[in-house]
């Protein structure tokens, strides 16, 4: 069975427990020998998660099979606070725990794994994974790279524009029409004048260069224009902002108190 794209996938494994984290690890060198999953090489093998985030700066795995219970941080913790560019495309839960799947998915889980877990529900979240790598590969080779963000100068504090290649042209966007903005892993998807454009650039970069008295970084995947904000709705996993398009877009926790100040003195 194979994958196309840029050679094998890359797997990061994390558990705690070392059984547990060894264990899985070498399923999934016997599956990939046996031929049941595309080919995998595993990277890395992490028993926490400051390990593990070294792993991904590291190695840029293409597949994190990671736990969620784990001390000091979480699977879900660190994933939460990562940059969008530094998440893996194909992220995999494994737990012994079934209440956490809601939160997960939150972060764009592609699969969650339930311990003690059969090697066959191992192929198949691998299976799906080199299908969702697969998918990045060809679009990340698609996207033309465009000019960098300029940086910031003294006439020119902030970004006026956007300019996102387009099927050969050139889509120049001001920042005024820009409702919010989407990380991805390799990517941006910025919605503006009705549509959603990719643009190869990092969310990070982006939420530097744009003026902050109107937009705000409201998660590490979502960045929004502030004076399109008309609700702030939570529920028992997650909260987001709701914008006066409709637009549903996730706002983290933590930032809920600095979104209301600045909503308050705008």
């Amino acid at each position: 069975m194979r994958t196309t794209g840029e050679g094998p996938l890359t797997v990061v494994v994390v558990d705690d427990e070392r059984l547990a984290r060894e264990g899985l690890a070498a399923s999934v060198r016997s599956l990939a020998e046996q031929g049941a999953i595309p080919p995998c090489t595993v990277v890395a093998v992490c028993e926490n998660a400051a390990s593990t985030i070294a792993a991904l700066r590291d190695h840029a795995p293409d597949v994190l099979l990671v736990d969620i219970q784990m001390p000091r941080m979480t699977g879900l913790e660190m994933l939460e606070g990562l940059e969008p560019e530094v998440v893996p495309p194909a992220v995999i839960f494994v737990t012994a725990y079934d209440e956490h799947a809601l939160r997960a998915f939150g972060v764009h889980a592609l699969d969650y794994l339930v311990k003690p877990v059969p090697e066959a529900r191992v192929a198949e979240a691998l299976r799906r994974a080199a299908t969702r790598v697969a998918e990045v590969r060809a679009l990340r080779a698609a996207l033309e790279t465009p000019p960098s963000v300029p940086s910031a100068t003294a006439e020119v504090p902030y970004l006026r524009h956007l300019i996102i290649p387009d099927r050969g042209a050139r889509t120049v966007i001001p920042v005024g029409d820009i409702e919010w903005i989407e990380g991805e892993t390799y990517y941006v998807r910025v919605h503006a004048q009705g549509r959603a454009r990719l643009l190869r650039e990092r969310l990070r970069v982006l939420a530097d260069a744009l003026d902050p008295s109107q937009f705000f970084r409201a998660h590490r995947s979502a960045i929004v224009r502030l004076d399109l904000v008309r609700e702030i709705k939570a529920d028992a996993y997650s909260m987001s902002i709701v914008l006066s398009t409709g637009a549903r877009v996730p706002l983290s926790r933590e930032r809920v108190k600095q979104l209301e100040d600045l909503l308050r003195r705008g």
